[in-house]
């Protein structure tokens, strides 16, 4: 019982009569309290608490007495432990572990935290665990007072030597001290009056480089899967459920924003819609309704988006048990009056939402949500158009089909058939392609008037090395360059038209087809000789000053030279109304008067 302080000594002693009663010595003894006999006579008075001789004490003055003699609650001088009690100066530091055997690398750096409790003067060391790091990792060094070695002085550590910056020995191992939190370097600055050194970086060793690489998304996506199989082995032994929603079902049950919605359809005969978007806080989230108008056309089922999460990055797996990328999800802080959403490919502009969810975008993120004026697109009708040509029949056959349920022939100029029925302009041509195998190739185009159909045959020449006879057949043919149909006027000495696929250079015309053309000048432009001279009056000078013959090729060339354009046909028209024709190499060329032209 040493050390406890004063206690009831042993009396009981065994002798060879048996147990006896050993009389205490005078230091034995015990001292007893003296009865002060004065103030139990002043009590044997019964008007005792009558007595007003002295003046009575009041209940704090009591109660300050009371407190001094318990030596109050806390003392002046505190000792350590109370003074520091709970008070935790907390330091960063790592150290160096050697790896054997490894060619990859040499040493690891393992950060550890230093506790220095300041009540009792006892430090702590631990290690922050990692997920499946492979090392046993938490308590490194118990709470207990370390002492220092011999080299740094002996005796044990104290708060004085911890510096930011500065290594310490644990027990032959070195740990350097890297940082410190807040409340450390306000204890050092208040205590001793120093301030630490700044943070310094944790050393960066062979294991962790390697692990720079990793993608966020593959590392967020492995912590997905690790966490995944972790909950599975919990519930798998016996286990419950993680509810992670409830506290925020809870909170938000039966609190949904509205906003209103429109999408604008570019495609053919597409319009606007408008929508209603309901967003559910309590599991985060999105239905959205269609408000169709009356005879809107469309299919009466308003559920556009059934209640479940939006994602921003839809993903669907090419295969099975292919990892799908976290989902990220559309969350209130999203949803801002004024921006788009993507919903399917459609991008959904949110242009107005109602009270409620101003006032919560107003308590949640301090937003005033907007309210947008849009107008109605102007409604257009869309023309329908035709289908295509299908090759099958002819073309009004085919379209006849499409403007009504009973096909009817297509109507036919008669009137124009019976007219020009044996009425055919033939032209002669050479093919436009620079090829030189098709250089001495000769044509012959004709153009039917009764049903403006075309025709290509291909003259007979000697070791031409091509068979001559038909090259295009009678039909009616497309213009590539109007994309309508060929009509007689488009023909004429000089023209290049493209039939099937083959640009023909027309350079002449027989006897019949210049007739005609002249008599339906009207029709044909390059054959009216009054609207020639029209273009012609720039040459009027020029023509008077000369003599005798003006060429064809001449007053082409005459033309050009002051930016007139003439082509053959209408010089050929030219020389067969005013001069005489002369053959020249084979080729025909009028001969123009070097008189006063008419109407010039």
């Amino acid at each position: 019982m040493r050390g406890l302080g004063p206690s009831l000594r042993q009396t009981l002693s065994y002798a060879a009569g048996g147990e006896t009663d050993k009389p205490l010595t005078a230091r034995q003894k015990v001292a007893l309290p003296k009865i002060d006999l004065s103030v139990v006579e002043h009590l044997k008075n019964p008007f005792h608490r009558y007595d007003l001789s002295a003046r009575s004490f009041t209940h704090d003055e009591k109660r300050e007495m009371k407190d001094s003699a318990r030596n109050t609650y806390r003392p002046d001088l505190q000792p350590a432990w109370l003074k520091h009690d709970r008070h935790v100066l907390r330091f960063y530091a790592y150290f160096q572990e050697a790896v054997h055997e490894n060619p990859k690398e040499s040493f690891r750096i393992r950060a550890c935290n230093v506790y220095f409790y300041l009540e009792d003067g006892t430090m702590m060391v631990t290690e922050p665990k990692v997920e499946n790091s492979g090392i046993t990792q938490g308590t490194f060094v118990k709470r207990h007072r370390i002492p220092k070695p011999e080299s740094l002085g002996g005796g044990v550590y104290r708060f004085e030597d911890f510096q930011v910056g500065k290594a310490i020995s644990v027990y032959s191992r070195v740990f350097r001290l890297i940082g410190c939190d807040a409340y450390t370097r306000t204890f050092y600055e208040s205590a001793l009056g120093h301030t630490m050194p700044e943070d310094e970086e944790l050393p960066m060793d062979s294991f962790k480089a390697a692990d720079l690489p990793d993608d966020e998304e593959l590392v967020s996506s492995r912590r997905a899967a690790l966490q995944e199989a972790k909950a599975y082995n919990e519930i798998a032994v016996g286990g419950c459920c993680r509810n992670e929603k409830l506290q925020q079902y809870l909170e938000n049950d039966r609190k949904v924003l509205r906003f209103n919605t429109f999408w604008d359809d570019h495609t053919k005969y597409g319009s606007r819609k408008y929508y209603t978007m309901h967003y559910y806080l309590a599991d985060d989230t999105i239905e959205m309704l269609e408000n169709m108008s009356r005879n809107a056309g469309c299919a009466p089922y308003p559920m556009f988006w059934r209640r479940s999460p939006l994602r921003k990055n839809p993903y669907i797996a090419p295969a099975p048990g292919m990892l799908e990328p976290p989902p990220q999800i559309y969350k209130p802080e999203d949803l801002i009056v004024g921006e788009t959403i993507d919903v399917l490919g459609r991008e959904i502009v949110i242009y107005d939402c109602d009270d409620f969810t101003r006032s919560f975008y107003r308590s949640y993120m301090g937003l005033e949500q907007a309210s947008i004026k849009i107008d109605h697109p102007p409604l257009t009708h869309a023309k329908l158009r035709y289908p295509p040509y299908n090759g099958f029949g002819s073309e009004e056959d085919s379209l006849a089909s499409c403007k009504g349920l009973i096909c009817k022939p297509p109507r036919r100029d008669e009137q124009k058939e019976l007219a020009d029925a044996d009425k055919v302009l033939r032209f002669e041509a050479v093919l436009a392609d620079d090829v030189e195998e098709n250089e001495t190739r000769r044509f012959v185009v004709a153009i039917w008037l009764g049903d403006d159909s075309v025709g290509v045959w291909e003259i007979k020449q000697r070791n031409s090395g091509h068979s001559a006879g038909k090259f295009a057949s009678k039909s009616r043919k497309k213009n590539p360059a109007t994309g309508k149909w060929f009509k007689p006027e488009e023909f004429y000495i000089g023209a290049t038209v493209a039939i099937s696929a083959s640009p023909f250079h027309l350079t002449g015309a027989d006897e019949k087809a210049l007739c005609y053309m002249e008599e339906n000048s009207a029709q044909f432009v390059v054959s009216n000789v009054d609207a020639i001279l029209v273009k012609l009056r720039g040459l009027k000078e020029h023509l008077q000053k000369q003599s005798g013959f003006v060429s064809g090729a001449g007053l082409k060339r005459m033309a050009e030279d002051r930016g007139l354009s003439l082509c053959e046909h209408e010089v050929l028209t030219l020389s067969r109304r005013f001069g005489p024709l002369k053959c020249t190499e084979g080729k025909t060329y009028g001969r123009l008067a070097g008189l006063t032209l008419p109407c010039v």
